[in-house]
């Protein structure tokens, strides 16, 4: 039986607890970090390209790079505090917030990021960040569900080939250039936690 047991400690806790490179943030530490995220998420949904019916934001990249670095945990709360910000009303979506925008055609989008969140933060936690390949893996694997969700809900709404042409296509490229620079990214700040811990 293989006993070896997973480093769960994101890159994040392991830049700031550097002297002690096993152990967690408090639960004040976690809470406030989980604020700064979804304050993160919510400028990068009003850095925006206009487009019908789903704008082109920064929003993915955002997930993409708070999975990678906060984790699991982490990611997944700010992202379901951001969600929940824009299901009571606030304006902290593209194009403003509240419960019928959720149903609309970028709602599925935004709960794409939710389980994007999931499964790359839960990679991140097993390290996978430390590897260009794996973190260029694990941030696709992150698009694809992004946009699967995405989609889905606007062929619900619009029809599948509406979905595709409008809700896929324009983003390909804009999304790929992204996944490319943080996928860049993640490998050298691992490499300066490793500089700095030493």
């Amino acid at each position: 039986m293989n006993n070896t047991k997973i480093s769960k400690v994101s890159w994040l806790e392991s830049f700031v607890l550097k002297k002690k490179p096993n152990e967690h943030f408090s639960l004040f530490t976690s809470f406030v970090t989980v604020v700064i995220c979804s304050f993160l998420l919510i400028l990068s949904a009003k850095i925006k390209v206009d487009l019908y019916p789903v704008p082109m934001t920064m929003q993915p990249l955002a997930v993409l790079l708070i999975a990678m670095l906060c984790g699991r945990n982490i990611s997944v709360a700010a992202v379901g505090l951001y969600l929940f910000q824009g299901m009571v009303g606030l304006p902290v979506f593209a194009y403003g917030g509240g419960l019928p925008y959720l149903l609309g055609p970028t709602g599925g989008f935004l709960f794409g990021f939710l389980f994007a969140s999931i499964l790359i933060g839960e990679l991140a936690d097993r390290g996978w960040g430390k590897s260009l390949f794996k973190s260029v893996f694990a941030m696709l694997l992150g698009l694809i569900v992004i946009y699967t969700c995405g989609i889905l809900q606007l062929s619900i709404l619009k029809g599948f080939n509406f979905a595709i042409i409008n809700g896929l296509k324009p983003f390909i490229v804009g999304d790929l250039y992204k996944l490319i620079l943080a996928a860049l990214l993640i490998p050298q700040i691992w490499k300066l936690v490793n500089k700095v811990e030493k």
